[in-house]
């Protein structure tokens, strides 16, 4: 086996060098530098040299030569490794030193192996007596020399270019980044550069920026702190939240990223600021109408059952009334007088709990109601002389609403409520006189500003808006107008449910409601209601039923046992043939049974096991000449599940008394088909 020596600057290729040597069973020695290779070959006279063109010190050429030129090794085999360029004139100038082999970079080992044996395999001439033309060798090696070298000099040009297009293409995103960025020096916290977005979103120039530090846009009410406290306040050491104030003072909350680089020979960070102020706002809006939600379903399900227990107080109480009343009247209870007083304050007590439920219904959006084109225009004019009567003179009341605007689909009652609330709230809040302003005006909302409140879809609205000069409300009362039973009034003077009244209201007709108030500064409250292509129509006004001594089969369907039995009882004092049910199964049963007619059904809208809007229809279906006249307080939920429109349907809101009850009931069986 041969005795091999390397030489090769290049750290990986000579130790592949010497493992494939090795592993073919010849002795490997190796040098990274080129007169240390020479030294090496002139002491160990090896059976076979390669080195690499390029080596510190001297060259491979010239390693070659000094190699042929020692008699001692003047047949010694020669390869050499150089990249793959030139090929020509390196096979040319490899000739003249009457080098074996040439090995191009990278290679196989497999080809170095078959070219290390082929080099073995023959010794070279003896032109150790044989100058060789200097003049003519060392031209033409400088020329090869000057020629890789102005290639190296193209592929680093090469190179710059592409670094120097990264770069730009960098500085362009950097730049043109939509959220704000800057660099800031670690040592100092000033600001090394800033791009577009900061300068136009903090309201600084870049000269400006430049001048700062990172301590000039923290808020004035944080407290004071180190620089090396400012590297996690700022939010330089990690991601997460902070706040900064832009040139005009205002504060925003903002979002950082944030990582280290290298700028020049800085050691700097360079900072992301997204501002969530809007967005932070948005998640509020959203707990807020979340929390309304909840507090609207709780009143909605008090109410409901709440209208039950005064449906049962009211009639009672009207029927002892009506006993009491015609013993006092007959002149054979002139003791029971007082009594009669009692009950009618108990009947007013009721009645006054029967509007709050009607209010907690409004607010949980499930109120019986019957929306129609209603023009705010003729409504606002229409109860202008009335707020008027109503606020007191101390009020300089003004309204302005526009003469063009378009219809909105709401009640009519539920429209008036509102205006109402809101002046009555005006007027609480100006106890010394002030000016009331009620205005309306249609406008466009576009996708932008719809986008900023949750619930609002953008399209054609009519706004209302009611603003007053008095006390205002400071930010933490705002936080909670809307929500039931809240109130700034003196205990015993308010109920707290004016605003979530009107917020119930608005939001079931697809409004919006916005209040802006500031103490003493008064209060704007703002109300957005969707206009319809639906022209406005007037109500017919319904004629009073006489209420003559019926003879009518009305088949009566509630769950509640208390007013299943005021209903039998009224309806059957009246000449009514009543049949009652507890249910709808037992009703649906009843009326197989029953081979007379059945005139109407009275069927209480909300029950278990079946609603009432799925047992009618099922009865319909076998009596079409079945009329049906539904009850409840709740009506709005079980329409929406089967798809009805409450305009369609006939309804009495509970709680009824005995002459609400008689005369609907009436105008049912009498109405035309």
């Amino acid at each position: 086996m041969a005795t091999v020596i390397i030489v090769d600057d290049s750290s990986p290729d000579r130790r592949l060098a010497e493992t494939l040597l090795k592993h073919a069973g010849h002795t490997a020695m190796a040098c990274a530098d080129g007169q240390a290779g020479l030294d090496l070959i002139k002491k160990e006279l090896p059976d076979l040299v390669i080195a690499d063109i390029i080596t510190p010190s001297i060259d491979g050429y010239r390693l070659a030569r000094a190699v042929r030129s020692d008699p001692r090794t003047a047949t010694t085999p020669i390869i050499l490794q150089t990249a793959h360029f030139l090929e020509a004139e390196v096979r040319r100038l490899d000739a003249q030193l009457d080098v074996q082999q040439i090995i191009f970079k990278p290679y196989e080992p497999q080809t170095f192996l078959e070219a290390v044996a082929a080099a073995l395999s023959q010794k070279a001439p003896d032109r150790s007596s044989k100058e060789v033309e200097r003049r003519d060798f060392h031209v033409e090696h400088l020329r090869l020399v000057s020629a890789k070298l102005y290639e190296k000099v193209r592929e680093l040009e090469t190179t710059r270019q592409e670094l120097n297009k990264t770069a730009t293409k960098y500085e362009l995103l950097f730049k043109a980044h939509p959220e704000p960025m800057w660099v800031v020096d670690i040592a100092t916290l000033r600001f090394l550069e800033v791009n577009d977005a900061a300068i136009r979103h903090y309201g600084y120039s870049r000269d400006e920026f430049l001048a700062m530090n990172i301590k000039d846009i923290r808020p004035p009410e944080d407290p004071a702190a180190s620089i090396g406290d400012l590297l996690k306040t700022t939010g330089l050491d990690q991601s997460g939240p902070s706040r900064h104030r832009m040139k005009d003072g205002t504060v925003i909350e903002v979002e950082i990223t944030t990582d280290d680089l290298t700028f020049g020979d800085r050691q700097a960070r360079y900072v992301m600021a997204q501002d969530v102020t809007q967005k932070q706002k948005l998640q509020l809006q959203l707990h807020r109408a979340q929390r309304m939600e909840s507090l609207g379903q709780l009143a909605g399900g008090v109410a409901h059952d709440f209208n039950n227990l005064l449906g049962v107080i009211l009639n009672f109480s009207w029927f002892v009334k009506a006993n009491l009343t015609a013993e006092v009247e007959g002149g054979n209870g002139e003791r029971l007088r007082p009594a009669l007083k009692d009950i009618e304050r108990i009947e007013r007590a009721a009645e006054n709990a029967a509007r709050l439920t009607h209010q907690l219904l409004a607010f949980a959006r499930v109120e019986v109601v019957q929306p129609r084109p209603m023009n705010i225009y003729s409504v606002v004019t229409e109860i202008t002389p009335l707020l008027r009567r109503t606020l007191g003179e101390h009020i300089d009341l003004v309204a302005s609403p526009d003469p063009e605007l378009w219809p909105v689909m709401i009640d009519s009652g539920q429209l008036s409520q509102v205006l109402t609330n809101l002046a009555v709230n005006s007027r609480d809040a100006m106890p010394k006189g002030g000016k009331l302003t009620i205005d309306a005006s249609n406008v466009d909302v576009d996708s932008a500003y719809a986008a900023a409140r949750p619930g609002l879809k953008p399209g054609r609205y009519v706004l209302l808006r009611v603003s007053d000069t008095g006390i205002g409300m400071d930010k933490n009362t705002l936080e909670h107008a809307f929500e039931p039973f809240f109130t700034t009034k003196p205990r015993g003077q308010g109920t707290g449910l004016g605003l979530a009244t009107i917020y119930g209201i608005v939001t079931q007709a697809g409004g919006r409601i916005d209040v802006y108030s500031e103490p003493s500064m008064g209060t704007r409250v703002s109300v957005l209601l969707p206009a319809t292509d639906q022209p406005q129509v007037d109500a017919e006004a319904v004629a009073p039923m006489p209420l003559s001594r019926a003879t009518e089969t009305v088949l009566v369907v509630e769950d509640s046992d208390d007013l299943r039995e005021i209903v039998e009882r009224i309806l059957s004092q009246s000449g009514y043939r009543v049949m009652v049910a507890a249910n709808g199964q037992d009703a649906l049963d009843l009326a197989k049974t029953f081979s007379g007619k059945i005139d109407l059904l009275l069927t209480d809208l909300i029950m278990p096991q079946m609603l009432g809007s799925e047992l009618a229809p099922r009865l319909v279906e076998s009596r079409p000449d079945l009329r049906v006249l539904y009850m409840s307080g709740f009506a709005q939920p079980a329409f929406g599940a089967t798809g009805t429109a409450l305009a369609d349907v006939a309804l009495i809101d509970k709680p009824f008394t005995q002459p609400s009850l008689l005369a609907s009931v009436r105008h049912v069986l009498e109405e035309k088909p």
